[in-house]
């Protein structure tokens, strides 16, 4: 029970006009009539003096005065709703937890940690970090998709009053309408990421629980041989076939590969420097993984990266996309192999993906994920798709060995018994 002899907490019965109201220990409520200002009738909801239904909240707290006249939605209180704003600040001020601030609860405060105020805030900072190249454009420009189409939903809420219950709510109402499953997790992993800079500013006091996504009903990526690449090939234009083979033969991205510049290409080390890319549609000066590595040419990358760089300048695009005369943009790439591969697998599956699948037989994995340029083996390990006839002749030989094994027995249990 509160110790109402602290000089900190003041009973209504206190209270010039105040009223002592069941669950309620510290607040009064009084009408809002600019000539009446008594306190309200609780049990009629009205003012015993002018007969006004609108009130507002006053509380005493350590020598100074507050007053709350409006609820969350910005409507003026009547006594439901102001018994409701006195229930809610008599909780906070009982947590032991969490030292009770009455500014918290005052209308510019609620105004101002609104949903969409505190997210614009956030997007704000995101666009500094955008321009200081520590975000990618895309990734900048997908969080401001989700706010338009998703966090429409949280329009006029106190970031303080959403917790689990108000996620999975979120999650009923909202993300069990999207198809992809991954969608709905990269939705709720980009509300969580907001939850978090709320608290590490010290606009929420926890992160909340969040509820968990399962099942993934995403299209599984494919893999294609050498053969199949060289057959899709011979049906890509001539003049737009170098950058995709390029890609077949380094695992480059295709948004690395269509901003690679000719100073990039170390012809004497056979290498490449992969150095840029391109998020959504801007060149950054930077990888998905924000690194910069050199990535080696074999035979037939060498030749496609030495007829490319033949009469540019440093600074030149290494592939240019004759019809345009300038370099190619990720759409027109893959629009090219779409429409002329012949194949119903994609240009990232058909370079990258294939890539990977190819490399790992042929070497240890921490090459092969040196190759990749991956951070995490783990990532390695998603894109490697093993050809289902190799699998076979994994276990075809398991046969094959057993029966080795047993031959090996079998001879040696026969020299043995000569030898006796």
């Amino acid at each position: 029970m509160t110790d109402f002899s602290s000089p900190v907490y003041n009973s209504p019965k206190d209270h010039i006009g105040g009223i002592l109201m069941k669950l309620i220990e510290q607040g009064a409520i009084y009408c809002s009539n600019s000539k009446c200002h008594n306190p309200m009738d609780i049990e009629k909801e009205k003012c015993p003096a002018c007969g006004g239904t609108k009130c507002y909240v006053r509380l005493y707290w350590e020598g100074k005065t507050y007053t709350y006249r409006r609820d969350d939605n910005g409507k003026v209180f009547r006594v439901f709703t102001a018994v409701q704003k006195l229930e809610e600040i008599n909780k906070a001020i009982k947590n032991p937890k969490i030292p009770f601030k009455p500014k918290e609860f005052t209308d510019a405060s609620r105004q101002e940690r609104q949903f969409e105020t505190q997210f614009q805030e956030y997007l704000d900072e995101k666009e500094g970090e955008l321009k200081a190249g520590e975000l990618s454009p895309k990734h900048f420009s997908t969080i401001k998709g989700y706010a338009r189409n998703h966090f429409s939903h949280w329009t006029g809420w106190d970031v303080k009053a959403i917790g689990r219950e108000e996620i999975a709510t979120f999650k009923q109402k909202v993300l069990h309408k999207l198809p992809g499953i991954k969608t709905r997790k990269n939705v709720l992993n980009a509300l969580h990421a907001f939850l978090g800079w709320l608290y590490e500013n010290g606009r929420i006091d926890k992160i909340p629980p969040f509820p968990v996504i399962k099942g993934d009903n995403a299209t599984p990526r494919r893999a294609i041989r050498i053969e199949a690449q060289e057959k899709a090939l011979e049906s890509i234009p001539i003049a737009h076939r170098d950058p995709i083979e390029f890609m077949m033969k380094t695992g480059l991205r295709p948004g690395e590969c269509v901003a690679i510049l000719v100073k990039s290409v170390k012809v004497e080390q056979r290498v490449v420097w992969v150095e840029r890319s391109v998020s959504g549609s801007t060149y950054v000066e930077t990888t998905k993984n924000k690194s910069k590595l050199p990535i080696p040419l074999n035979d037939k990358a060498l030749e496609i990266a030495k007829r490319n760089i033949t009469g540019k300048f440093p600074n030149n695009f290494l592939f240019v996309n004759r019809a345009t005369g300038r370099g190619y943009s990720l759409s027109a790439l893959s629009k090219i192999w779409r429409h002329n591969s012949g194949l119903d697998v994609k240009l990232y599956e058909a370079t990258r993906h294939s890539y990977c699948t190819q490399i790992v037989p042929l070497t240890d994995p921490l090459t092969a994920q040196r190759l990749m340029r991956h951070k995490d083996r783990r990532s390695t390990d998603n894109y490697y798709h093993a050809y289902s006839d190799i699998l076979l002749d994994v276990v075809q030989r398991m046969d094959g060995n057993v029966a080795d094994l047993k031959a090996k027995k079998k001879g040696t249990e026969k020299a043995q018994s000569e030898n006796e």
